[in-house]
C-alpha cells in the first residue's frame, strides 16, 4: 500500500472508475503535472481530469491526523528523492505537531488579547525535538512525548516507502543518507516545551473547519499572530485543510494571496505533495525571514499556558517556564541601498536592544521600530557601538504623495522646526521584486487576462533617527506644555512650507529632550555582543538633545497643502482670548445631554479617533487646520489613555498598556463599520460642542488622575479648545472652526505657558476647572 492510490475514468467500464495499474502511474503523474502547469499559466478551465486520487491517511480525522498526514508526505517525498539518486542538501527540517493541549494557548503571544490563539497544527524546526531523556541527564528538559510517530506509521503501514531496490551507483549515497537521517529523526519522539512558543512557530495550520472560507479567515488570525511575534518576517504563509480541499495563503505588504484545490484531483494531489514537502525542506529565508536580520537565541520567563479568557486567567498549580526562542540581535544594511545621505555608501550594522513597536500588520505599511545602537569604527577591535537610535522599517506606497515627491527630503532641506526626520534612510527594494514577480515573469504569461491589470507596489524603507521619549514619559507640566507648544509650531512650520502632517496621533508625537541611559543598559548590551560573537565590544552614548519640548515624527502620510493655503501665516499681536477666560467660572447653563445613537461593537483602524471633524465630514484635501484639530484630540485622548505619566526608564520600551477609553468616548472613537465618516463626524461634534457637558465628562472619567488633580492640564486643553472652537448663536454651544491659522494656536498655548511660568509659585488650589 502506498501513500496515495489512483483510479482512472473509463467510459467503457460499468464501474466508470477503475484502479490504475502500476505501469500506468507515469501517465497519471504526467497528467497531474499538465493540470498544474495549465492552472498556473491560464485563466481558462483545465482539460477534463481523467484521474481520481485517494489518500491513505485521512487528514480530517483529527488535528493529530492532519499533522501525521503532512509529516508522512514530507518523509515519503524525501525517500522518493533518494530513490531517484538526486542529492539533497536539505532533508526535512520542519516537523508538524498538533497542540499538546488544544484547550490551552501557545505561550509568549506578545499581547494579552491574543492569549487564546490556538492553531490546530504547528510546525517547529527539528532542533526542538529530542530523544527520550536518560536517567543520568543532569538537567532534563521539559519534554512532551509525541502521540503519533510518522516514522513508526511508515514502517508499519507504508513499508514500500522504505523498500529500496539493491542500491545502484546513481543512488547508493542518497539512499544511505536517507536511511541515516530516518533513523536519527525517528529517535526524536519528544518536543521540548521550552521551545513551544510563538517566536519559534514556523508555520500555523487550520485543520478542523469544514468551510473553506471560514478556515481562511481563521488562518489569517494565526498568520497575524506569527507576524506580530516574529518581526523579522517579510511575509507570512499559512495552510488550511478541510475535508475535501487544501488551501495556501501568503501575506505581504501588497496584500493576501490565496489558492485552494481539491485534494483528490490530479492537480490537487501534486500540489499537496509539493506544499508538504516544500515547507518541510524550506529554509528560514524561504519562509520569509529578512536576509538583513541576524537571529540569536534568548530566554523569556512566562507561564506555560494561559486558559481561555472566559475562565480563570492562570492555570492552577503551574509555575513559570524558561522559554528559549529566537530574537533579532543584529541588523545589517547594504550601503548600496542608501537613499540619504548619498555619500553614505558603507554597510551598516546595528545591535538591536529591543523591539519598541509592531502592530503585527500583515499588509500595508507594516511598520516596526527597534531600539538600536549603530556600529562605528570600521571593524576595529573592540567593536564600537553608539546609541540609542530608533530604526524604523516600513513599506512605502509608490502611489503615496510622500513617496512620489520625497516630502521627507523637502522637510529636511527646509529645516522645518520641531519635526524629527531620519538622519539616514535606506530603500531596500520593491516588494514585487522580493516576491519574484518581475517583468520577465510577466512576459512569460501566454494570456494577458492571467495577469492582474493593476499591481500596486511598495518599497521597503529603513529609517534611522534619534530615539526619543514618548509623551507618556514626560516628567511634569512644564515639559508637557512646552511639548504642545512645539507641536503647534511644527504644524505652523510645515504649513509655511506648503505641507501638512495628515496623520497626527498619540504615537506620532514625541518629547525632544534626551536623558542619559542607565549605565547598566550599555553594559548589558556589551556583554551580549561578546557572548554572541566572541568579540569585545564597547557602547557609548550619542550626542544628546537637551532642549525641552516636543517633536512630530512619522511623516510617511504627509502631503502638500492646497495651493490656496500655501502662504505665510499671519501672526496676531496677542492671543484672541485673554488669560482671564481661563480663570473664569463657567456661567453657561448646562443643556440636556444629546441623545446620540449608541453604536454596536466595532473596531478601530488606523487613527480615525484623531481625525478632524471637518475632515471626517467632507474628506480631503487635508489642511493645516485639520492637523491643529487633531492636536486637540491627541491631548484629550492622551488624558483618557493614561492616569499619569509612566516611569519606564529610558530607553526601555514603555510596556504599560493604555487603558480602555470610557464608553462615552467610544461612541465616536471606536469607529463601528456601519457608520460612515460623515456620521462619525456628527457623533464627534455632538460630544465636543457643549463645553459644560464636556467638563462634567472630564470630572467623571478622570477622577483620581493627575490631569484632574492638577488643574493646569485641563486649562491647557481649554486654551487649545477656545482657539479651535467658537461660540454659536445657541447659548452654551460651540462649533469647530474650519479655518484656523496655526499661529493662533501657537500664540494661545505660548500665552498659557508663559502665565504659568510666571506664576508657578502661586497656589493652584484657588483655580477651578473653568470652561468657556
Amino acid at each position: 500500500m502506498g501513500v496515495v492510490s489512483v483510479d482512472k475514468f473509463s467510459p467503457t467500464s460499468s464501474k466508470k472508475w477503475v484502479k490504475v495499474a502500476e505501469d500506468e502511474w507515469p501517465s497519471a503523474c504526467n497528467h497531474a503535472r499538465s493540470q498544474v502547469e495549465h492552472t498556473s499559466m491560464s485563466t481558462k478551465p483545465p482539460p477534463q481530469d481523467l484521474f481520481k486520487w485517494t489518500w491513505t491517511i485521512d487528514p480530517k480525522a483529527s488535528e493529530a491526523s492532519a499533522a501525521l498526514f503532512m509529516n508522512v508526505l514530507s518523509i515519503s517525498a524525501y525517500a522518493a528523492t533518494a530513490r531517484l539518486g538526486k542529492p539533497s542538501s536539505s532533508p526535512p527540517a520542519l516537523f508538524y505537531v498538533a497542540m499538546p493541549d488544544p484547550n490551552r494557548a501557545v505561550p509568549l503571544p506578545n499581547d494579552s488579547s491574543t492569549q487564546d490563539c490556538r492553531p490546530d497544527v504547528l510546525a517547529f524546526e527539528s532542533s526542538a525535538f529530542h530523544p527520550a531523556p536518560r536517567e543520568d541527564d543532569p538537567l532534563p528538559l521539559q519534554l512532551w512525548r509525541l502521540p503519533n510517530s510518522p516514522y513508526e506509521y511508515i514502517e508499519k503501514n507504508l513499508p514500500g516507502v522504505l523498500r529500496f531496490a539493491p542500491p545502484e551507483a546513481h543512488n547508493k549515497n542518497t539512499i544511505r543518507e536517507f536511511e541515516s537521517w530516518f533513523a536519527e529523526a525517528a529517535s526524536k519522539r519528544y518536543l521540548d516545551l521550552g521551545r513551544f512558543c510563538w517566536p519559534e512557530v514556523q508555520l500555523a495550520i487550520e485543520a478542523k473547519l469544514s468551510n473553506l472560507n471560514h478556515a481562511f479567515v481563521q488562518e489569517l488570525v494565526y498568520m497575524r499572530q506569527q507576524r506580530r511575534t516574529q518581526p523579522w518576517l517579510r511575509y507570512v504563509v499559512g495552510i488550511v485543510l478541510t475535508t475535501k480541499e487544501m488551501g495556501l495563503l501568503r501575506a505581504d505588504p501588497l496584500g493576501v494571496e490565496q489558492t485552494s484545490f481539491n485534494k483528490r484531483s490530479s492537480r490537487g494531489v501534486l500540489e499537496v505533495v509539493r506544499i508538504c514537502s516544500g515547507f518541510a525542506r524550506s529554509t528560514m529565508f524561504d519562509r520569509g525571514q529578512h536576509a538583513g536580520f541576524q537571529l540569536h537565541d534568548t530566554t523569556s520567563l512566562a507561564l506555560p499556558h494561559l486558559k481561555p479568557i472566559d475562565t480563570d486567567l492562570f492555570a492552577s498549580g503551574e509555575t513559570n517556564i524558561t522559554y528559549t526562542h529566537r530574537t533579532v540581535r543584529f541588523i545589517k544594511l547594504n550601503g548600496s541601498h542608501t537613499h540619504y545621505p548619498q555619500n553614505h555608501t558603507k554597510d551598516t550594522t546595528f545591535f538591536v536592544h529591543a523591539l519598541l513597536q509592531d502592530n503585527g500588520s500583515l499588509v500595508g505599511r507594516c511598520p516596526r521600530i527597534f531600539c538600536v545602537s549603530r556600529e562605528v569604527g570600521g571593524g576595529s577591535m573592540p567593536r564600537s557601538f553608539v546609541g540609542p537610535y530608533a530604526l524604523k522599517i516600513y513599506y512605502a506606497d509608490h502611489q503615496s504623495e510622500c513617496y512620489k515627491h520625497d516630502l521627507i527630503a523637502v522637510v529636511r532641506e527646509a529645516q522645518v522646526r520641531n519635526v524629527l526626520v531620519p538622519s539616514i534612510e535606506w530603500r531596500c527594494g520593491n516588494v514585487l521584486a522580493v516576491r519574484g514577480f518581475t517583468a520577465d515573469i510577466l512576459k512569460g504569461y501566454p494570456e494577458k487576462q492571467a495577469v492582474p491589470g493593476v499591481i500596486s507596489n511598495r518599497e521597503e524603507v529603513f529609517a534611522l533617527s534619534d530615539m526619543k521619549r514618548v509623551l507618556a514619559q514626560a516628567t511634569d507640566f512644564p515639559e508637557f506644555t512646552q511639548a504642545f507648544v512645539d507641536f503647534a509650531e511644527a504644524i505652523a512650520s510645515l504649513a509655511e512650507n506648503g505641507l501638512a502632517h495628515r496623520d497626527l496621533s498619540i504615537g506620532n508625537v514625541l518629547l525632544s529632550q534626551d536623558v542619559e541611559c542607565a549605565p547598566a543598559f550599555f553594559a548589558e548590551a556589551a556583554c551580549l555582543v561578546e557572548n554572541l560573537t566572541r568579540q569585545p565590544a564597547v557602547f557609548s552614548s550619542r550626542e544628546l538633545d537637551r532642549r525641552l519640548g516636543g517633536v512630530l515624527h512619522d511623516l510617511d502620510m504627509s502631503g502638500r497643502l492646497p495651493h490656496d493655503q500655501v502662504n505665510e501665516a499671519s501672526v496676531p499681536s496677542e492671543s484672541r482670548f485673554g488669560i482671564n477666560l481661563f480663570l473664569a467660572e463657567a456661567s453657561a447653563v448646562v443643556p440636556q445631554a444629546p441623545q446620540s445613537p449608541v453604536p454596536q461593537k466595532g473596531f478601530r483602524t488606523g487613527t480615525p479617533p484623531f481625525m478632524a471633524i471637518n475632515l471626517l465630514e467632507y474628506g480631503p484635501p487635508n489642511t493645516a487646520a485639520h492637523d491643529l484639530h487633531s492636536l486637540l484630540f491627541v491631548m484629550c485622548l492622551f488624558y483618557w489613555s493614561f492616569p499619569t505619566y509612566v516611569e519606564t526608564p529610558y530607553p526601555e520600551r514603555v510596556t504599560l498598556t493604555a487603558r480602555p477609553w470610557p464608553s462615552a468616548i467610544l461612541r465616536w472613537a471606536n469607529r463601528p463599520g456601519f457608520f460612515t465618516t460623515r456620521e462619525l463626524a456628527g457623533l464627534k461634534r455632538i460630544f465636543f460642542c457643549h463645553p459644560a457637558i464636556l467638563r462634567k465628562i472630564f470630572e467623571e472619567t478622570l477622577e483620581g488622575d493627575l490631569w484632574l488633580q492638577d488643574r493646569r492640564y485641563l486649562r491647557l486643553f481649554w486654551a487649545l479648545y477656545l482657539v479651535l472652537w467658537e461660540p454659536t448663536k445657541v447659548v452654551g454651544e460651540f462649533h469647530d472652526r474650519a479655518i484656523v491659522e496655526p499661529q493662533e494656536v501657537v500664540a494661545a498655548l505660548r500665552e498659557l505657558n508663559l502665565y504659568y511660568t510666571r506664576n508657578e509659585r502661586g497656589s493652584l488650589s484657588r483655580e477651578t476647572n473653568a470652561t468657556p
